[in-house]
C-alpha cells in the first residue's frame, strides 16, 4: 500500500467510525480536505480518484455509485458509497500490532522492580469481623481478640 493509500484508508475509517459503520460516503473534495488537514497530503481529485480506483482493484475498498432522480425521470450521479472491505480491517489490525510492539519498550512498569506485589485480605472474613466489631460497640465490649484480623 502506498503513502496516499494509507491516509486514504485511515481517512475512510476515521469517517466510518465516526458513524460506527463499516461504510461510508463522501465526496472527493470532502476526503481532498480531510486528507490535507490530517495528513498533510495534498492531492488532486483526479489524483483522488485513481488511488480509489487502485484501491478497489487490490480489494481494500468496494465503491458503489450512488444515483438520485433528477427532475426529468433520469438519474443524477450524488456520490460514491466505499465500503470497507475485510482485507483493510486486516490491515489496520497488524498495523496496530505492529505499533504496540515498537511502542511497548516506552510503557512504564506497573509495579516498581524492588517493591513485592501487594497482598489481597481475604474478603469472606469481613462480614463476620464487622459484625464482632459492631457488637462489641453496642455491648461496650474490648476489641476482638487478636489473630481475627
Amino acid at each position: 500500500m502506498t503513502h496516499q493509500q494509507e491516509a486514504l484508508s485511515k481517512t475512510l475509517i476515521g469517517i466510518a467510525k465516526t458513524h460506527n459503520k463499516f461504510y461510508c460516503w463522501a465526496t472527493r473534495e470532502t476526503l481532498c480536505l480531510l486528507m490535507a488537514k490530517y495528513h498533510d497530503i495534498n492531492v488532486s481529485p483526479r489524483t483522488l480518484s485513481r488511488r480509489l480506483t487502485e484501491m478497489h482493484n487490490q480489494g481494500y475498498i468496494i465503491r458503489q455509485m450512488r444515483t438520485r432522480p433528477d427532475g426529468n425521470g433520469g438519474r443524477r450521479f450524488n456520490c460514491n458509497l466505499y465500503y470497507l472491505t475485510k482485507k483493510l480491517l486486516l490491515w489496520v489490525k497488524r498495523l496496530g500490532e505492529y505499533a504496540r510492539k515498537v511502542f511497548s519498550f516506552f510503557r512504564e512498569p506497573t509495579l516498581a522492580y524492588n517493591s513485592s506485589k501487594p497482598t489481597r485480605r481475604d474478603l469472606k472474613r469481613v462480614p463476620r469481623i464487622v459484625e464482632i466489631l459492631l457488637k462489641s460497640v453496642i455491648e461496650g465490649r474490648a476489641s476482638p481478640p487478636q489473630g481475627i484480623l
